[in-house]
């Protein structure tokens, strides 16, 4: 691959150098500021599904999937947002997430800076994805400053859990975030986890996020947890945009 593709309409499909077919599906999604009750920033959310299993890639299964993978989902997802943020009004941030393994790397880096322009300074914050316990605090450090250094800010994805905050200890990035369909299935286990994670990373970033909760009726629990900004599931950021 030598560059960001010509931008397709629709899902992506492609095949995994291990075999399945994949298809990417992207929608954007509010991000509210839950002290100012106002849209702060929009986020690019993606859905990698296994066409032949007919199911989501989850986060663990996400993580093991090839470098070469990791990197054909982030250069679409770098396309798809880029499209996106060109035809924004002026001052839009748009957060797009992207592996660790893809912008540890130059290759990835300089496929970022090709795709969105002078947006990525101005416009574009980076959720890096796949930051765990494996993962070297120096080696975050360094990826987090070369990263930090090209965007309007840069936050990390961490999975919930015992001491969460584990992956980012020693680090401190722009800010946090979470995945609510991570935290569990029905409303009182979602809550319960999300203040349960809020308490574990409290201090160890100055924005704390959590995305696609099951409606915005959570934005309530959050805030209690000390969460700064919320967004809900796609088709509940649509009403509320639309509102």
């Amino acid at each position: 691959m030598t560059g960001v593709s010509k931008a397709r309409p629709g899902p992506v499909l492609f095949v995994s150098s291990t075999g399945p077919t994949f298809r990417i599906d992207f929608s954007v999604e509010p991000v509210i500021s839950l002290r100012h009750d106002t849209t702060a920033a929009l986020r690019v959310a993606r859905t990698v599904t296994d066409e032949n299993a007919g199911t989501p890639v989850v986060s663990e299964e996400f993580s093991r999937l090839p470098d070469d993978d990791l990197l054909r989902i982030d250069v679409e997802t770098f396309e798809f947002a880029s499209q996106y943020l060109t035809r924004s009004e002026p001052g839009t941030t748009l957060i797009v997430p992207a592996s660790f393994n893809t912008l540890a790397g130059r290759k990835g880096r300089r496929m970022l800076t090709e795709a969105f322009g002078a947006r990525l300074k101005t416009g574009a914050m980076i959720e890096l994805m796949e930051v765990d316990r494996g993962t070297p605090v120096s080696r975050l450090t360094e990826v987090g400053a070369l990263v930090s250094s090209l965007c309007r800010g840069m936050l990390v994805r961490l999975s919930p859990g015992r001491d969460a905050a584990a992956p980012v200890r020693g680090y401190r990035p722009h800010g946090l975030t979470v995945e609510a369909a991570e935290l569990g299935e029905g409303d009182s286990q979602v809550a319960a986890q999300l203040l349960a994670f809020a308490e574990q990373v409290k201090g160890a970033a100055p924005t704390l996020m959590v995305f696609g909760l099951p409606n915005d009726g959570f934005f309530a629990v959050a805030m209690v947890g000390g969460i700064t900004h919320a967004s809900a599931k796609p088709e509940e950021s649509q009403a509320r945009s639309a509102a």
